[in-house]
């Protein structure tokens, strides 16, 4: 059925003249015809030009009419467009679409704010005001997940010699929760603090420190600092908001949570530098109540790192082992160099008043126990375990 018709009343300006001429504008098939006092013509909506328009009237144009000007009712902005939606309906296309891009980087920028600088923020306070034993479940089921992917080892006997030095040390530095440690099977050196004092070394941490039982506590000793700044919370809570953050950008799939909080629990313990230091400072104090040397810090990094280094150069087996870097207990640290000389700065003479050696914890045939402790292979071939990269 063919369309009626549309006229609309208005002004003509022919561009040679400052006076208008009245017109008339019916737009049908093919154009705009135009009535003025000094004849008829039509413009065919090819030609046509939208040049601007204001609350009440619309101003148009045409290629073939220089400086020509038609005014007409706001309303022939959207005739023209019912008559000619391909040339003309792109218009407000284009400007929906622009104003969509706008929304979009605005949202962008809202998200990003939020990512970036608003949950960092809150994680803090939130993590204030969570009570201990609601960390604690957090903690718990966080270990429970990684247990599924870095197998627990060590034996019973050995298990039952550190617990009690490493619980000690915890309640000398006033860390605020009941320490429950594991050791769990990976090259990687590495140890990490969950929500709640759940504490986890790995057994290349063991193969790297070797024999120096103090430079195992002073890693033990950094990692119960961050269980007394809760910083396994705060880092829970700066990914929880991410996921939560994921899925309303995602659509609410389920995926995006499950990919931060469960696929990637061991990138949520990453700290910022203010919280390493503030680690490693809680580690001198801990290692000085525990009657330890502070220095042991600096052996501890010194281990690690040769470790590493030993690792990349002798392994062949694998490619993967190849391309192992420092684990994430020193690659998320500040300077390792700093630190080593921070920490050798707060030695101390590790001699009694006699000049003896002053006793460790666990005597050197204990220590002996517990460093094999993870030497047991599992069901499974050890070089299959993830590793914390």
């Amino acid at each position: 059925m063919a369309r009626a018709p549309e006229t609309f009343e208005g002004r003509y300006f022919d561009g040679e003249s400052a006076v208008a001429a009245p017109a008339v504008a019916t737009f049908e098939q093919g154009g705009v015809f135009v009535d003025v006092s000094a004849g008829a013509f039509v413009w065919p909506y090819r030609d046509i030009e939208k040049l601007d328009s204001g609350a009440e009237e619309c101003r148009l144009g045409a290629k073939n009419y220089d400086d020509a000007v038609l005014v007409l009712p706001r309303a022939a902005f959207e005739a023209l467009e019912r008559w000619s939606p391909v040339l003309h309906g792109r218009a407000v296309t284009v400007k929906r679409m622009g104003g969509a891009i706008a929304l979009m980087i605005l949202a962008a920028a809202i998200v990003a704010g939020i990512l970036f600088i608003g949950i960092p923020a809150a994680s803090e306070p939130m993590a204030r005001a969570t009570p201990k034993g609601f960390e604690t479940r957090i903690g718990s089921n966080m270990a429970a997940q990684i247990q599924t992917v870095f197998r627990t080892c060590a034996t019973e006997e050995s298990l039952q010699l550190i617990r009690p030095v490493i619980k000690d040390m915890a309640e000398k530095g006033d860390v605020g929760f009941p320490i429950e440690f594991e050791f769990v099977r990976t090259k990687a050196p590495n140890a990490f603090a969950l929500p709640g004092g759940q504490v986890m070394a790995t057994s290349g941490l063991l193969a790297a420190v070797g024999e120096d039982q103090e430079a195992f506590l002073a890693v033990m000793a950094h990692e119960l600092g961050h269980v007394r700044g809760r910083d396994g919370l705060r880092a829970f809570y700066r990914n929880a908001g991410l996921g939560v953050l994921l899925e309303i950008v995602t659509g609410g799939s389920g995926l995006a949570q499950q990919a931060v909080l469960i696929g990637g629990q061991l990138a949520q313990l990453q700290h910022n530098r203010e919280q390493e230091a503030a680690a490693d400072d809680a580690a001198y104090e801990i290692m000085e109540a525990s009657d330890l040397d502070p220095a042991a810090l600096a052996r501890a990094f010194e281990a690690i790192t040769g470790y590493v280094s030993a690792e990349n150069k002798d392994d062949n087996k694998s490619a993967r082992k190849k391309r192992r870097d420092l684990p994430n207990w020193l690659r998320t640290h500040p300077d390792t160099g700093e630190r080593i000389a921070a920490a050798k700065d707060r030695g101390r003479i590790d001699t009694n008043s006699a000049g003896e050696p002053k006793a460790l914890p666990l005597t050197e045939a204990e220590w002996a126990r517990v460093i094999v402790a993870c030497d047991a292979p599992d069901e499974e071939d050890e070089d299959e375990a993830p590793e914390n990269e």
